[in-house]
This record gives structure tokens, sequence and C-alpha cells, in this order.
């Protein structure tokens, strides 16, 4: 029976829903005023739980498409079979070396639905496996490798194609450039459409026949700009290598037996290579390099076409593996939505490409009978896009943890003074016979039908949103996304919102009126005020927790130390929970204190004509429960208010910082050659003419570095020079000088002055320099301000002298490189990378080791008598007892660090050593100096022989006469405190460095006042009065970097506009910060507003009863408006005020934590400095909110209160 009852009442459920889903509409239709809240807190809630869960799908479609796009091969098709291994039978092999036949298995996949195109390729060598990170054999396939080219360019020929950019930007296993030998397929349909829209100049991606015609061959920007390489250059001869033998782990190849040169990577995988030659070139096409991205194909490569080969080059390359097929796959048809799906929409065509009826079956076989093993790129990227997704949505997760619960807070709070309203209702349907259950459902059914329409609306307009928030590229700052974002949330996610949305509303709704059910009838009708008792305690603890944090994190902000907490543990717990402890409770306390805002205005402007006799009044106003859950509300939204817009201004000017700190200024170029100021502006003067930029004229300025000491020789730092007017190019900032006036560091670098960085500071015992210092040091920029640190630094410059009329113009490189050509070698390791080799005991007299790398190498014992040493790197080498009499060592320091740093050259005898070089540093024990006195007791002051030895006068004419002249200039230098950085220079190496200005660099070099100051890296500002070009027009600004590449002299350029656009993109792609804070910041300030219009329209319409007994008891229409605005607007203005300063200790309390994510961002995207979170007050923005929030109030409160006013008195007293 009991079964029936259920059953019936089940029935009797779906019977009676469409009357009761009628109903409960039209009663929230009749209730909508004060059902307002309901839906504001519902929408609010919904619209920020569903973004953030949206977001995460947008931000994975994003990274998988930008994933998609990092390469024009999608798979990498290989043969299953390996090839043959000499002397061993292989009948039952699949492999053929047959190019034909691979072509036509190219063509047969290529009829796939799935597949868009293939081009049989040579490149990486096949390695039939799965890879990741704990497998070695997936990074031991050898790739082939650029060696060398001979060319008219002489840049372009001494070019070593070392690739250290490769190994910081995948797994150390490339050292040089790679190379790609592609097929026919490479040249028409998808395969070159991807490769068209990389191409530079307007130049098209030619086809095949054209590639084998013109014998072409295709270069990366990356190579060609710096190199000055143009189209329809010609090349010579090209030279590449390919591995013919590897080893990795324990084992390893013998240089004996390997007929070429053993590669040895960082990662341990050893490659025997052999070379192959390619003559009689043109350079067809530049184009612009891919990021770095998934590293199976190496990165971009140096493209020509394998048909150009011979047969037997083909086919070679073919047995040792290098053969694959290149695939791309129907990129229309791989799924967005999720990397789940990609993934298995991947595995499945992987398995029928490989199987015949799937996994686990009979290979599927091509062509005639071969086998094909399928290793697509998409996977492996998958894998790192949800490792890296996963930190990044935990810190975005908790970057929204106080909207999200700003959004419960005001669903809550809404709830509650939305059903007390109904109180007396419930009270009164009890005494007309409702019953308990009959009641709840009804208010329940009205919160379902209001909550469902507010969870809906909010749900859409996320999905909306999210495309926006991806495209945030700073705060409040927004461009179109590169890709089309379809968000598709799961049913989970769906259900995930919906419960946390209409779920919560039901849930404090029950328990709402299950409260009013249990009260007295009685006390329902007559609206007896019932408090709960408030948790002081707990809620000053939290608050008190929060305020150390924000002293904690504000010590460590302006001293850079630790703050009160020594320890790490503690102080992290505290940076984590720190900043939501304060916002929680001191929204709690806050709001209480906010409460009493009328009280204050009464004491403050009581006496005022306009408030004086409604001043009793006022004194008892804001002690109801509504009122201080309207003060928590307001305390709350301002607070988020103002920590998004505080955290997102300073991100973007993080973001800005950090460009402007890579580039240096506008733009920054590298010339071939050292150039004057008349010869770089006459360069971009002619340009900007060119294409008609409307632009002021250029200022320019270098960075030029010299190598200095002490006058004890014991400290040698590098000291960057900056230039007089540099001020007026270079984008300075506070962080990166001492003290806090930047115009009194340049006064102070013009006037003789220098600053050091943390390191050099330290070495030189600098007052204020090294951790846990007491010298409190303070910047002196004049001799008048007291004591002043002086330092005396010596610099000894070498000049290599050649007396004679035809020479008088040559540099010392144009001078020796004619007598190094007919230098009679006894063997040649000329531009060879043999660092780490074991040349030990050998005999190498009369060696060229011309350009060659020797770091690390050890040559110890060895007879180096008469070798050469031209611009040869020898960092760390050990040349300890080798014989180096009458050899030549010229290895000046142009800037880029001491070439013979670290080296040993104890027990050595140079006597007679000839050339240019820095010993400072250099272990010169028991060594014999090139003028025949002992080390030891001499020190080698007198550095390298000044005279060339006989081999070289031998072969110069008798009217030449060559001799390097030495010169010492010392001088003393004002310490004005420690820098961080220079603009366009990396913090790392300021650390190491002094700056010095112009007028002590003349003196430490010998330069007249007058000479003209040459240098190969310059700084450019462009821009109209003072607005840079990267700011009026970023178009124009690309353009001329294109122009002046295109300069031959010019061998790299930067771009403050490029730099932006990566860092940006890289700020808003991996972390999405700005995006999420601008969403914070309108939510926040539309919760502001929406909630001061709502919560004061239903708490002014509870109040409607004491309106009307003021007026009954005398007072006037006036008085009561004037007693209504003031008491709220004391209030809100309280809240408000209270509000901005919380969110302020916020903001700052969260500082450390984003600095940590902060940092994390800028050294993956490869910022050489680290800008610190400088905090920005957007004031503005701020503003607007406040003026907005009060105009919300204003109209809130005149409507409202005009409306009780003119109701009937005797209807509002008997509670009618």
């Amino acid at each position: 029976m009991a079964s029936k009852t259920r059953n019936q009442r089940v029935v009797d459920f779906f019977v009676d829903l469409p009357s009761n889903a009628r109903t409960a509409v039209e009663s929230a239709w009749r209730g909508r005023e004060r059902g307002l809240a309901i839906v504001a807190g519902v929408f609010l809630a919904s619209l920020v739980i569903t973004t953030v869960l949206a977001y995460g799908n947008g931000l994975s479609q994003t990274f998988l498409q930008t994933t998609l796009e990092g390469d024009v091969f999608d798979a990498k098709v290989e043969q299953q079979a390996s090839p043959p291994v000499p002397g061993v039978p292989s009948e039952n092999s699949t492999f053929t070396n047959d190019s034909a036949l691979m072509v036509e298995v190219c063509e047969e996949l290529s009829q796939r639905s799935e597949i868009a195109d293939c081009s049989f390729v040579f490149g990486r060598q096949a390695i039939r496996t799965e890879g990741n990170f704990n497998n070695i054999e997936a990074f031991t396939a050898g790739y082939l490798a650029m060696e060398s080219v001979t060319s008219q360019n002489p840049v372009f020929e001494n070019e070593t194609f070392d690739f250290p950019e490769a190994d910081a930007n995948g797994p150390p296993i490339f050292t040089k450039r790679m190379v790609r030998l592609l097929g026919p397929g490479a040249f028409d349909g998808a395969l070159a459409d991807r490769h068209e829209a990389q191409m530079l100049n307007d130049i098209s991606w030619p086809s095949h026949q054209d590639m084998i015609d013109n014998r072409s061959v295709l270069l990366p920007a990356s190579i060609a700009g710096p190199l000055g390489v143009q189209v329809n250059d010609t090349i010579d001869s090209l030279q590449f290598s390919y591995v013919v033998e590897t080893a990795a782990g324990a084992e390893s190849i013998d240089d004996r037996d390997c007929v070429g040169y053993v590669e040895r990577t960082r990662g341990g995988v050893q490659h025997c290579r052999q070379y192959v030659a390619v003559d009689n070139l043109t350079v067809s096409g530049i184009y612009e390099d891919w990021a770095f991205a998934n590293p199976t194909f190496g990165f971009n490569p140096i493209f020509m076409a394998w048909s150009m080969l011979d047969n037997e080059t083909v086919t070679t390359l073919m047995d040792f593996d290098h053969g694959y097929l290149g695939v791309a796959v129907d990129r229309s048809l791989v799924p967005t939505s999720s990397t789940a799906d990609a993934e298995d929409w991947i595995s499945i065509l992987r398995q029928s490409v490989m199987y015949e009826d799937g996994p686990g079956n009979n290979q599927k076989s091509y062509g005639a009978g071969i086998e094909l093993f399928w290793f697509d790129t998409i996977s492996g990227s998958i894998l790192f896009i949800e490792i890296f997704l996963g930190l990044i949505q935990t810190f975005d997760y908790i970057l929204m943890i106080p909207i999200i619960i700003l959004s419960v807070a005001i669903l809550v709070y809404g709830l509650i003074l939305s059903l007390e309203q109904r109180r007396r209702e419930i009270a009164i349907h009890r005494t007309i016979g409702g019953s308990a259950s009959q009641l709840q459902s009804m208010v329940l059914r009205e919160v379902f039908a209001m909550s469902f329409v507010a969870w809906f609306l909010g749900y859409i307009l996320a999905i909306q949103t999210v495309g926006l928030v991806l495209s945030a590229v700073g705060f409040m700052s927004f461009e179109p996304l590169e890709f089309p974002i379809n968000v598709q949330l799961g049913t989970i996610s769906l259900l995930v919102t919906a419960f946390a949305t209409i779920g919560a509303a039901l849930l404090f709704g029950r328990g709402r009126t299950k409260e009013f059910l249990e009260l007295e009838i009685d006390e329902g009708v007559r609206k007896v005020p019932t408090k709960k008792k408030q948790r002081t305690g707990l809620q000053v603890l939290m608050f008190g927790i929060g305020i150390l944090a924000v002293i904690e994190s504000r010590i460590e902000d302006t001293t850079g130390d630790r703050g009160l907490i020594e320890n790490f543990f503690v102080d992290g717990l505290l940076g984590l929970f720190g900043p939501f402890l304060l916002w929680i409770g001191g929204a709690l306390i806050l709001g209480r204190i906010a409460a009493f805002g009328p009280r204050f205005f009464s004491i403050l402007f009581g006496w005022t004509p306009l408030l004086k006799d409604i001043r009793r009044g006022l004194k008892g106003g804001g002690s109801s429960e509504s009122i201080g859950r309207l003060a928590t509300i307001m305390v709350l939204t301002l607070s988020i208010v103002t920590l998004a817009a505080v955290q997102g201004a300073t991100g973007t000017l993080v973001d800005d910082r950090t460009a402007e700190s890579q580039t240096g200024s506008v733009m920054s170029v590298q010339f071939d050659e050292p150039k004057n100021q008349t010869q770089v502006n006459a360069i971009f003067e002619s340009n900007i003419n060119n294409l008609g930029l409307d632009v002021d004229p250029i200022r320019s300025t270098a960075v030029n570095s010299l190598t200095v000491a002490t006058v004890d020789g014991s400290i040698s730092p590098e000291a960057w020079v900056v230039l007089d007017g540099h001020e007026d190019v270079l984008l300075w900032t506070q962080q990166s000088i001492p003290g806090d006036d930047i115009s009194q560091v340049v006064t102070g670098w013009s006037e003789g002055g220098f600053t050091a960085g943390a390191e050099i500071a330290f070495s030189l015992r600098l007052p204020g320099a090294g951790e846990g210092s007491n010298d409190e040091f303070e910047p002196k920029f004049d001799e008048d301000s007291g004591d002043v640190e002086v330092v005396r630094f010596i610099s000894n410059s070498q000049r290599l002298n050649i007396s004679t009329p035809d020479l008088e113009e040559f540099t010392s490189v144009e001078a020796l490189a004619p007598i190094f050509a007919e230098y009679n070698w006894k063997s040649n390791l000329s531009h060879l990378d043999l660092s780490g080799q074991d040349m030990s005991d050998r005999e190498l007299q009369r060696t060229n080791f011309t350009s060659s790398i020797l770091i690390g190498t050890d040559l110890s014992d060895s007879n180096l008598r008469k070798s050469v040493f031209f611009y040869t790197s020898l960092v760390g080498a050990n040349l300890s007892g080798a014989d180096l009499t009458d050899s030549i060592l010229i290895t000046p320091d142009f800037g880029f660090g001491n070439p013979l740093e670290g080296a040993n050259l104890s027990g050595a005898d140079m006597t007679g050593m000839f050339g240019m070089a820095n010993l400072s540093g250099v272990d010169i024990t028991d060594a014999i100096c090139p003028d025949g006195t002992f080390a030891n007791i001499t020190g080698c002051v007198t550095g390298l022989s000044p005279m060339p030895p006989s081999q070289v006068m031998e072969i110069l004419q008798a009217d030449i006469e060559i001799s390097i002249e030495q010169s010492e200039y010392t001088t003393e230098l004002r310490y004005l405190g420690q820098h961080e950085y220079l603009p366009g220079q990396s913090s790392a190496d300021a650390e190491s460095t002094i700056i010095i200005g112009e007028s002590a660099y003349r003196a430490l070099s010998g330069l007249e006042s007058n000479a003209t100051i040459n240098a190969t890296e310059w700084y450019i500002w462009v821009g109209k009065g003072s607005t840079l070009l990267a700011d009026i027009d970023e178009d124009d600004l690309i353009s001329l970097r294109f122009a002046i590449e295109a300069n031959d002299s010019v061998t790299g350029v930067s771009d403050l506009s490029s730099n932006r656009e990566l860092v940006e993109r890289n700020g808003g792609l991996i972390f999405g910060t700005p995006g999420l804070l601008s969403l914070q910041f309108v939510v926040a300030a539309l919760g502001s507003v929406a909630s001061a219009f709502v919560f004061l329209s239903l708490v002014l319409s509870q109040r409607k009863r004491e309106m009307a007994i003021l007026q009954a008891i005398g007072a006037s229409p006036n008085q009561v408006m004037r007693l209504v605005l003031f008491e709220i607007l004391a209030i809100v203005v309280s809240s408000m005020a209270l509000g901005l300063v919380l969110g302020a200790g916020v903001a700052q309390s969260f500082n450390g934590f984003f600095s940590i994510f902060g940092f994390i961002f800028q050294i993956f995207g490869g910022a050489s400095t680290v800008i610190d979170r400088e905090l920005v007050w957007p004031w503005f923005d701020l503003a607007i909110v406040s003026v907005a929030v009060l105009s919300a109030v204003l109209i809130a409160l005149t409507t409202t209160t005009l409306r009780a006013l003119r109701s009937d008195l005797a209807v509002v007293l008997k509670g009618e």
C-alpha cells in the first residue's frame, strides 16, 4: 500500500508539474522586484563559474591550434622495418631504399580523406618508437646537419651554423642548423600552402620544377637576416652531413673509427657524420621562422629538393634511414573541442594507417609490401599541453576564487533579503491552513524559476565571453584572436554550473524557508527580527593574519629582503592564504564598521542646516541586519574591483617594460661592422623617407663595452658605456637604476660616475653591497653631497700598427688575413668545434686554429709551436705544459667575454708569443712569459710580444712594419649605486658589469673628445613628439624593420612592436591573467552597481512602514527623504572607501603570489630581464566604478523612497 502511495505521488507530481511550473513563473514575475537579488546572484555566479570552466576549454583549443601551426607536417610516417645490417640475412625484410616506391606510398596515403597531403622527405632518421621524456630512443634520431657554404658573401661563408637556440628550446640533441630535403609532394597542394604562408618579401613558394631548374635553396630569416643573404644570391657549394652511426647512454663512438667527424650533443647522444656537397645553388626564397614547438622534425630547416641529388646519394640517405613520409592531415577534421577528442581522432587514424582492421591485427602493406609506422607530432604536443594547462589553470582558478565567493555572497544575501519579505506572507498562509511542505515547495518553485532563468542567461553569456577573455593582450585591452574558438562544455561541466548556482539557491532557500516555518505564527506576522551571534573572534583572527601578509609583502617589495617571517614554509603559507583571509575577514569586519557610517556622518556633519533636524535619526541608522549585509556586499565588491584593477594594470605595465627592456628602445640594430652615428642615422632617415613615415628626426645611441680593472689588477669587470644623449633614446625605468631619479643618474654618469651590478659591487666591497650588508648606502650624485665612494680603474689598450702605404687603411683582421693565407701550415683545424676534445700530448706545431671553438679542450703537453689562434675561443681550455713558442694568439675581447676566460696555461712555454689577448684571470703558474721571464716572478705583466715572430715577418714585404702598441689609461670614478639592468642588455650580465658615461669611456680608451665613436649595435628612437612609433602605428614600425633588415650591412633587427606582441601573446595565452583580471574587474563592477541598486530597493521596501510612521508622527516628506538619503549614502560611501582600502591591501598581499607566477612566465617566455611588479594604481578606472555605484545608489534611493512616500499611510501601517 505504501508503495502505491509513493507511485501515486510520482504520478501526481508529473500531473501537477505544468500547473505548478506556470504558477511558479507567474509568482516569480509578480515578485520580480524582490527576486532581482536572487537573479543577480545566480546570474553572476553562473557567469563566473561557467567562464572559468569554459576558459580552460578555450585555452586548450588555442594551445592545440597553435601547436598545429608549429610545423607543416603533422605526422612522420616511417618504414616499420629497419635498413638491413650488412652481413645479416634480410630476405623477409619489407624495407626498401627505392625512393620512387616511397613516393608511390605517399600518393596512396594521400587518397585518404583524413590526409590532406604527403611528401617523401629526407631529414631526421626513423626511430620506430613512441616518444616520451623517459625514452632516450625518442631523441637519438640523427638529423641532416648544415655544415658550411662556399659563397661570394664572406659572412655567409664563415658561418658555422651552430644552433644554440634549438638546444635552449628543445631536447639537447641539436648542435647545428637542420637541412630538410623535400620531395615533389611538398611543392603543391596543402603542404605548399602551409609553406607559402611563411614566405617573405612577396615571393611565392616555388614549384618542384622551379626548384630543380634553379637549383634552389630556401633559408629561414634567422639565417638570411644576420648573414646578409638575399634572394638570388648564389652559393658555390653547400655542405651538409648525415648520420651513419649513433651511440647513446654509456656507449660512445671513437673518433678514429669515424670517417667524417663525431657530433656530441649535450643530451649524451653521439653521431658519426659524413659529408655531402651540393654545388651551384641559388637562394630562391626566405621564409619567416616558425616558433619553436615540437622537435620531432627539427626547427626551421634549410630547404632543398632531394631531386637535385644524384641517385647514389639518395640511395645512401635511404640506406641510413633518413627518409620518411611527411604527412599533413586535414586539420579542419581534427576536433579542437578538447585535447582528448583530438587525441582519440589521431589515434584512430594512426591505427587505420598501420593495421588492416585495427590494432592487434595484421600489419597493413603498401606498394610492394612496405609496412609503415605512424609517428604523429600532435599527440606528443597534447601531452605537454595537458601538463602545462594543469599548472596554468591551477593558477587561474586560484585567481578567480574571490569573484566566485563574491557571486555566492550576493546570491546568499540576496536570497535572505528576498525571502525576508515573504516572511509575513508565509505566516499568513500558515494561519489559513497551509502545510509546511506546501509552503516550502511554493517558495522553492519560485526560487527555481528565477534561478533557472538567471543561470541560463549567465551560462550563454559566459560561453560568448570566453573568446574575449582569451583575446586580452593587457588589462581591458583586447585584440582579435588568431584562431576561432568554439567552446563546448560537456554534460558534467553543465551539471556543475547548474548545481553550483541553481542548487546553491535552492539549498539556501530551503534553509531560510525552514527557519520561517519554525517561527511562531505571531512572530512571522509581526516580523520579529532574529539575529545570529557574530563570530567576531574568528573574523578578527582572519583579518589579523591578512594584515600580517600585507606587511610581509610590503617589506619584501620595498627592501628586497626577507620580511618578518624567516621560516620559508610558513612564509609561503602566509603568501598563499593571507590574501584570502585578509579579504574575507576584512570584508566582514569592515562591513560592520561601514554600517556605522550614519553615526560618523552625524558627528561630522550633524551641525549643518541640511542635517540638523534629522540628526537624531542618523544616530540610530545602520543598525539593521539588512543594512549590515549591504555594507558587507559593497566592501566585497569594491575590494575585488580594486584588486583586479591594480593587478591588471600592474601586469600590463610589466608586459610593456619587459618588451622595452628586451628591445632597449623603439628599435635595436646589429651591423656586420662598426658604424658611427652619422652612418646609422643616414640609413634610417633614407628608409623612413622611402616609406613616407611622418615622424620626427630619429635619435640614436650605442652601448659600447670596455674591459677595465682595478689598479691592483685583482678585479677586471666589463664596463658598459652609455653615450651622451642616451636618455633620449633608451627606455629607462626606475627599477633599472639606483635611486628614484633617472635624470640624476644620467648626470652622474656624464660627470664621471659609475654604477655597478650586484655581483661586481660585492666584489669591489662597495657600500650597501651584499646580502645582509649593514651599510645603508644613499646614492651620491654630486661632490657636495658629503663623502663619496671613489674607485680608480685602469684600462689597457692594445692596437695593431701596420706601417705600409698599401695597408694603412686595413684593420687588423684585413691585414692579417692575407698573411695567414700564405702561412706554411702543417695542419688545418680552422672553423671547427673541438669543444671538450682530448688533444693532449700531440704534435700540432704550425696548426691553423682560426675561428675554431676550443672551449674546455684538453691541449695539455701538446707541441703548438708557431701555431695560430686567430679569433679562437679558448674558454676553459687546458694548455698546461704546452709549447706555445712563437705562436700567434689574437683573441681580442670585443665585449662578448674574454675568449681566454678560465684557460689553464700553467707550465706553458709562451716565449715569443705574439698577438692580442687578455691574460687576466688566466692560470699562468710556473709558465714562461712571452718575454722569456718566469710568470711566478713577473706575472707576465708585459703581456704578449709586441712584435710578430719570424715566420710572419718572413712573408711580409721589406717596407711593412707590424707591431702592437700597448697603452694604459687610469681614471677615478665616483660610485653612484647599484643598477639592475641596462635597456637592451641582459639583467644577468648586468650583475657583473659596471656602467660608465661617455667621458669616462674616452678617458679609459684614450679617445679625443672630438673622436668619432663606432659601434656594431645601435638603439634607435623613432616617433612623433613624445609618442613612440610603436604606439602610433605598429604596421609602420614593422615596415621600417623589414626595410632596415634588407640593408646589406645589417645582421639583426629587433623592434618594440614585435617584442610587445610576443610578450602580450605569451601573457594572454599562457596564463590568461589579463583577460581573467579584466573579467573580474567587469563582473565585480557590475556586481557592485547591481547589488547597490537591488539591495537598496529591497532594504527600502522593508522600511516602508518605518517611513510611514515617521510621516505619521509629523516628519515631512523632505525630512524623510533627507534622512534616508544621507543614512544610506553614509553607509555606501563608507563601504566604498573601506572596500578600496581593503582592495589595496589585498592587491599588495597578492603581489608576491603574482610575482612568483610572473617570474615563471617571464622566464618561460624568454625574457632576459625580469621586471619587478611595481603596483600601479589606476585611479581613473576606480573612479568610474565609484561614480557608477553612487549613481545606482542615488537612483535606487530616489525612486524607492519617492514611491514609499506616495503610498497610502493607512495601508502601509496596517501592513496590507
